[in-house]
């Protein structure tokens, strides 16, 4: 056991001053304070952007680390307030003092959460594997369910969008539901769904549209309000990564390999980009430029205009997780446990680390610190310079 994980340990057997904690307990003593750089939801916004708010430099240094007991799923760590907030593959919620690693409280939710929760201000929106209870409100402040709602099995990161949660689950229905309540707002089946493919990408909105990709190779846009469909672009093979929107095109990665450019508002294809190996991860942006890890273990940019190749460099190791674009730096993760820093402007690497575990989750940057997980079942907080 490491120096850090040893006094993170021994950190869980008090009682800190800024919550209370008992078996399997979580309830802080005072409102969650979110900032507009904060990393709230998979991939910080709505659009799946990708992109912190800080600019954050390398060299980073670890700050600290926490053992949360059980597998990360396919979601990121969240940054709100002076919190990380974090699920597990046992169902557990974990809420880890940003400052010191300290953990503050975790609940059970009862069945394997897979994507990352959605925090809008003190209340945690998380999905789970349990078809019963698929989709919670957790109030933090209160320590106590708002509300617990059946919608099928979810392995995706619920989306919160003017008041309104969006969704899909691994039988092949999207879900529309109001935030206070968790009612039912509409729902949407996939079309000729006899195989039951499922829904695994998280979805993404703007300007009144929601998009999601399935696995019966499809990227589907509806309506927000109504749930109607607005257009249907077929790719060749499942789509299982979130899409990314910047500047009115969708992004989407397939596990065949390529990158689909698609106008947002037609549905058309604008260019697409062969990687050469599967894309379980989403796109990141930067001005004029689209980022992206494939399992081939290359980071590549790309021009937003034309999809043309402006560098590729090659990490040595799977990449199975989007980069996150801190300033003119792209933070990404590999499965052969480390950590890059990538110059986004000429995709130089200008530092890594070495790590306990494979990277197989976007990282959180927020609040000068970026924050991994890895599949030693361990949180990693690094704090850098902010620019």
């Amino acid at each position: 056991m490491g120096f850090l994980r040893t006094i993170s340990f021994l950190l869980i057997l008090s009682i800190g001053p800024a919550v209370l904690v008992g078996c399997g307990g979580l309830k802080l003593d005072h409102a969650v304070r979110s900032s507009p750089d904060d990393w709230p939801m998979f991939a910080r916004t709505e659009t799946r952007s990708n992109v912190a708010i800080q600019s954050i430099l390398p060299p980073l240094s670890l700050q600290w680390e926490y053992d949360v007991t059980g597998g990360i799923g396919n979601g990121s760590p969240l940054i709100v307030d002076t919190l990380v907030i974090v699920g597990n593959l046992r169902g557990e919620l974990y809420v880890i003092s940003a400052n010191n690693g300290n953990r503050l409280g975790w609940v059970s939710l009862g069945d394997a959460i897979q994507g990352s929760p959605v925090v809008d201000g003190s209340v945690a929106f998380v999905a789970t594997s349990n078809s019963r209870e698929s989709l919670v409100a957790f109030d933090l402040s209160e320590g106590s369910f708002r509300w617990k709602r059946e919608y099928g099995d979810l392995e995706v990161s619920p989306l919160l969008f003017e008041q309104r949660l969006y969704f899909g689950n691994t039988s092949g229905t999207f879900y529309c539901v109001e935030r206070d309540k968790g009612e039912l707002l509409w729902k949407f089946e996939l079309p000729g769904n006899e195989k039951r493919k499922g829904i695994r990408s998280s979805a993404a909105a703007v300007e009144k549209t929601v998009v999601f990709g399935a696995e019966d190779g499809s990227v589907y846009a509806l309506d927000a309000e109504t749930g109607k469909q607005r257009w249907r672009y077929r790719t060749s093979a499942p789509v299982v990564a979130a899409p990314a929107v910047m500047d009115s095109v969708v992004y989407v990665a397939t596990l065949g390999g390529l990158l689909h450019a698609i106008e947002l508002s037609s549905g058309k294809p604008k260019w697409e980009f062969a990687a050469g190996s599967p894309l379980y991860a989403s796109p990141s942006f930067a001005p004029g430029t689209v980022v992206l890890g494939t399992t081939g273990g290359k980071l590549i940019a790309l021009n937003a205009g034309d999809g043309s190749n402006t560098w590729t460099t090659n990490l040595d190791g799977v990449i199975n997780s989007s980069a996150v674009v801190s300033g003119n730096i792209a933070y990404v993760g590999t499965l052969k446990k480390e950590l890059f820093a990538v110059n986004v402007s000429t995709g130089s690497i200008v530092w890594k680390q070495s790590v306990e575990g494979r990277i197989k989750t976007t990282p959180a940057v927020a609040r000068n610190r970026v924050v991994v997980a890895t599949d030693e079942r361990l949180i990693l907080s690094f704090k850098g310079e902010e620019q």
